[in-house]
């Protein structure tokens, strides 16, 4: 056996030589692999080496005889594979909701990953028509797949779940480079410090050469680590006076909170927590997104319980349900926001937001009118209506407040779309539709990002999942794992200054981008000028 041969030696030229489905094999697992990067465990380095195998791959398909389709093919196969490891734990989701859904999983999560994949399979013919064949093509690369992330993020309403640059730990050192360029931004850097290394090994001899861009991906690094380590230095912001806040956390599977008696259960369990001992010292009293399952402002009986035990001007900041009346006599549904107190034991709503970003094929179906024409319209019965955009809330006692349910966290253009800054972010999620898997470590992460790229304190309160404070850099100073049951009285945090990612967005990360690709396609058309020999 002639060991040089072996592709564990020479992975650049094995990739660049071979197709077929040996090599999408390669592709899929490398991509699986690298979904080792996403919280919890933020093994970068596997990153690195599926990015790398992605560039090797792409590089060979320029050999194909229809490159084009061997480019989108390689580029979905890799992504395929990262998000389907990525985001298993959807499945959790039907398997909770019932077993008629959970006949779907095979079905919906490979769809899911799939949907997601195409991304960067549009990634793959980019890279393929424009890159050149230099050493900086890992350049860009990526810039490609930064600027097909954020269509990802934008396009269709969005889902911008798992982008490379959550491979770092929020409120860690490389993290902080989000207060100046976003999560976009750090995308780019990440893809490009890590994919890197690919230029470095050429293909007939399998060496190490071409390290301009390595030492380039390692200087960056470099900074990223110290510059980051300089903010995180930095004197805390302290908390703010006379807010405490209780965050009721309990341990209550789905399918319980829905099981007959459930409704009523569950409730006990909430007011029980929410009484214990200290209530008096607290200010304000939190429960997660969908709390109970029950039309709550419409339930006298949950009301007049709350109303014995708040009774010292203090707010319940609650998620809910809530539907309202149409001028057709109908309803519409929401998922809601409440900020409430109880003068004399009667309710008074002072706040009240309704989400704006729905969970697709959770809150709200798409193509629902098609799944009506083909016999499956229950799993489009019950919708959200979203409400009417993104705001600040005045809740009374504390400081001005901007609301995120669920998976709002994830979108930074929604976190900045709002005119007046609030002096804290409040993120409340129901997780406990995905069981003890990755997906409510991810979700966590990827809100505290809001938090860096903002410069304000988050307090987030999750159903079986992470909840705790967040302070301006990111930084977890309270902590509530999964699984735990009981209350945590905290204080908030003061918010810190915009950082300058608050004033100009995503802006340098555009214009660098363009600036990449209109110098590329100048070399192009400089280098194809060349070889066209002159015209009699």
């Amino acid at each position: 056996m002639n060991w040089r041969r072996l592709p564990v030696w020479r992975p650049h030229a094995w990739l660049a030589a071979n197709g077929g489905w040996r090599h999408l094999g390669v592709l899929f697992l490398a991509g699986a692999v690298s979904a080792l990067a996403m919280a919890p465990l933020h093994v970068w380095p596997a990153l690195a080496l599926g990015l790398c195998v992605m560039v090797w791959s792409l590089d060979g398909a320029r050999r194909q005889p229809r490159r084009t389709l061997a480019a989108f093919l390689r580029g979905f196969v890799f992504a395929f594979g990262y998000f389907l490891a990525g985001t298993y734990w959807i499945a959790f989701a039907f398997v909770t909701r019932g077993e008629g859904y959970a006949a779907l999983v095979p079905l919906a999560v490979p769809a899911f990953a799939a949907l997601l994949a195409l991304f960067w399979g549009l990634a793959g013919i980019l890279y393929v028509w424009i890159a050149q064949r230099s050493p900086w093509r890992v350049l860009t690369f990526a810039v490609i797949l930064t600027l097909t992330e954020w269509l990802r993020g934008h396009l269709f309403g969005g889902l911008p779940w798992n982008l490379p640059a959550y491979a770092w730990p929020a409120g860690g050192a490389v993290s902080q480079s989000a207060a100046w360029f976003g999560v976009y931004g750090l995308t780019l850097l990440t893809v490009f410090i890590l994919s890197a290394p690919a230029a470095a090994l050429r293909v007939r001899r399998g060496r190490v050469s071409h390290i301009g861009p390595a030492l380039a991906g390692l200087g960056i690094g470099l900074i990223l680590v110290f510059s980051g380590a300089m903010r995180l230095s930095g004197p805390d912001a302290g908390f703010q006076p006379d807010v405490r806040l209780r965050l009721v956390h309990p341990d209550i599977a789905q399918r319980a909170k829905w099981a007959p008696g459930g409704a009523e259960r569950t409730r006990d369990r909430y007011l029980e927590l929410t009484g214990r001992e200290g209530l008096a010292n607290v200010t304000h009293v939190i429960w997660p997104e969908g709390a109970l399952p029950i039309f709550m402002l419409e339930d006298d009986r949950t009301l007049g319980l709350l109303g014995q035990q708040l009774q010292n001007g203090q707010t319940l900041i609650s998620g809910i349900n809530r539907r309202a009346v149409t001028a057709q006599g109908g309803y519409t549904y929401h998922n809601a926001l409440v900020a409430m107190r109880f003068p004399g034991g009667s309710p008074r709503v002072d706040s009240l937001y309704d989400k704006v970003r729905l969970t697709p094929f959770s809150e709200i179906v798409p193509l629902s009118g098609l799944l009506e024409a083909i016999g499956l319209g229950e799993f489009a019965r019950y919708q959200f209506t979203p409400g009417p955009g993104a705001s600040v809330l005045e809740v009374p006692g504390a400081p001005v407040v901007m609301p995120l349910i669920c998976y709002e966290a994830i979108f930074p253009g929604f976190v900045g779309s709002v005119v007046d800054r609030p002096a804290w972010l409040l993120n409340i999620s129901n997780d406990a539709w995905f069981g003890v898997t990755s997906g409510p470590q991810q979700h966590f992460n990827q809100a505290r990002y809001r938090s860096i790229e903002t410069g304000l304190p988050m307090v987030r309160s999750a159903a079986r999942g992470v909840s705790g404070v967040v302070d301006p850099l990111g930084r977890t100073l309270v902590r509530i794992p999964p699984g735990t049951d009981g209350v945590h009285d905290v204080n908030l945090p003061r918010p810190l200054g915009v950082p300058p990612y608050g004033w100009w967005g995503d802006a340098p990360v555009w214009i660098v981008m363009l600036a990449v690709l209109a110098g590329v396609m100048f070399l192009r058309r400089r280098s194809l000028a060349r070889r066209t020999p002159m015209q009699p």
